[in-house]
């Protein structure tokens, strides 16, 4: 019994092994054809897609510098005098109608029970002198009473009433005046800056924090003034930030310059996007009438910190880098101003990792399919 178990082990254990020797053969063999497909790609270039540049009549440009600003930036102030009690942190984004920062009005409310008690006294002072101009009345009918003294109710109830008057108009100020010491945002916006600190006595007119729109901003170009004939509202100019390329369209500019400077402002429309104010971008304003350009996707625009180029292929389908500067955009194409011309075959895909001098090998199947948008 001892020997059959025995040697159903050493049967189990011989399995074991072909299997796993099995295995490691089957993995060495996939292995090296990828291995032999890799090495057969390599030698054939690194797969990039290409169109070609073409000519166009576009408007020559400018590349300037411009600050993200927002449109409402605005240090929000104390309406009233009393302790700061409370005051939203920096950071905070609010919407119009929220509280942010409430002032000590204990003061204001005791001046409004005060007033309002003048008002009920002044109240019963003109019920009063009513019904004396009531009972002086039906005795002046009869003769028992004198006009002159009958004028002089009427002149001292028109006056109590006007003193009601300017009463009720000091307890809706007071009113007023509380509703006021709790500030509220006037605008949606986030609260970049605090100017106060809890338990401090607040003056009127203090600013208390810094409340900024980071919804609707603008991108603010100092421009030169020869440029102004060029400029169109709602055009599209190409801005560049960090390594992105956008367009926005135009949304308005100042129409008088400055004298030192000689230059205006221009703002660009550029709501909703993932910008922060007080971010550096630059901008490409038309600065002549139309000329013929070079073209290129853009796509095929390559965007560095310092620089920006693009990727040719030559007739030996080495792959050639091309500096450039851009120009206006015209749907999905760009121009561009560099050792560029008319016909050449420019990576769209691909591009990202490429070296100047590196192999490539162009794909068919997206060079036709781009080939059909042009």
């Amino acid at each position: 019994m001892k020997y059959l178990q025995v040697k159903n082990k050493i049967r189990q254990s011989l399995f074991n092994q072909i299997v796993t020797f099995s295995l490691f053969t089957i993995s060495l063999a996939s292995f090296s054809v990828q291995a032999l497909y890799y090495q057969e790609g390599q030698d054939k270039g690194h797969l990039v897609s290409v169109e070609l540049a073409k000519t166009e009549l576009v408007n020559p440009t400018m590349w300037l510098p411009g600050n993200v600003v927002s449109r409402k930036n605005s240090p929000i102030s104390a309406e009233q005098t009393g302790q700061l009690l409370w005051i939203e942190d920096v950071g905070k984004q609010v919407k119009k109608g929220d509280l942010i920062a409430n002032i000590d009005n204990r003061h204001l409310k005791l001046q409004l029970a005060r007033q309002q008690a003048q008002v009920k006294q002044h109240q019963a002072n003109v019920s009063y002198l009513t019904k004396q101009q009531k009972r002086l009345s039906t005795l002046n009918q009869k003769n028992n009473t004198s006009l002159s003294e009958l004028e002089r109710i009427i002149k001292d109830l028109a006056i109590a009433k006007n003193e009601v008057i300017a009463l009720e108009m000091q307890v809706k100020q007071t009113e007023l005046d509380i509703e006021k010491s709790a500030i509220k945002a006037p605008f949606s916006g986030n609260i970049s800056q605090r100017f106060a600190h809890l338990g401090e006595l607040i003056t009127l007119g203090r600013p208390l924090i810094q409340l900024v729109d980071t919804k609707h901003l603008d991108i603010k170009v100092s421009t030169p003034l020869a440029i102004a004939k060029f400029l169109q509202a709602d055009a599209q100019v190409l801005v560049k930030w960090q390594d992105k390329l956008i367009e926005l369209p135009v949304r308005t500019w100042s129409k008088a310059g400055d004298q030192i400077s000689r230059t205006f402002e221009v703002r660009l429309a550029a709501d909703d996007l993932n910008l922060i104010a007080g971010s550096a971008v630059t901008v490409s304003l038309p600065k002549q009438n139309s000329k013929q350009a070079t073209m290129v996707p853009r796509d095929a625009l390559v965007l560095r910190e310092n620089e920006t180029f693009v990727l040719t292929v030559n007739e030996e389908n080495q792959a050639k880098k091309v500096n450039v500067l851009v120009g206006q955009g015209v749907g999905r194409w760009v121009s561009v101003i560099g050792a560029l011309g008319e016909g050449e075959q420019v990576v769209v895909r691909g591009g990202e990792r490429l070296s100047d001098g590196q192999k490539v090998r162009k794909d068919q199947a997206l060079a036709v399919t781009a080939s059909t948008h042009l």
